[in-house]
């Protein structure tokens, strides 16, 4: 039988390990960031938001970048077009992708290699219909680019 400390940190690691988040009707899942190589100064972390209510994601941080960025990707021809938005509406009750090829978030001015095995740290600020803005702090594991 384990003891209630040893539950708590073992029920609070499969949260975490499960990457899973509601709050204020937003959930996240599957986030993830690309590992890069030394010297690389900008990464991209993706995952799957799921709003209640209509919702924008309007600003995204990360204490292990200058800035970050809500960015737009897509093939034009032989061209790759790549833009910042200003902002990413989340439709009610429908999951918006953030993935390779599509909308994501980049990380520019690293503080240092994102390394597979640890994680990144964001702070999602969502502005609801309804006039309300929450913060929701992820953590996405760095994996190897898939």
């Amino acid at each position: 039988m384990l003891n209630p400390i040893k539950f708590l940190l073992l029920l609070l690691a499969l949260l975490a390990a499960a990457n899973v988040l509601a709050k204020e009707g937003l959930e996240v899942d599957d986030a993830w960031a690309r590992a890069t190589v030394p010297g690389q100064m900008v990464g991209s972390v993706y995952m799957n938001l799921t709003s209640a209510k209509p919702a924008k994601l309007i600003k995204v941080e990360s204490p292990i970048a200058g800035t970050a960025e809500i960015h737009f990707m897509r093939m034009k021809g032989d061209v790759m077009e790549m833009r910042e938005i200003k902002e990413l509406k989340l439709p009610a009750g429908k999951t918006v992708t953030l993935a390779p090829g599509g909308y994501h978030i980049m990380l520019f001015d690293l503080k240092r290699p994102l390394k597979t095995g640890e994680t990144v740290p964001l702070k999602l600020t969502i502005h609801f219909a309804d006039k309300l803005e929450s913060v929701v702090d992820i953590t996405a594991p760095v994996k190897p680019g898939r």
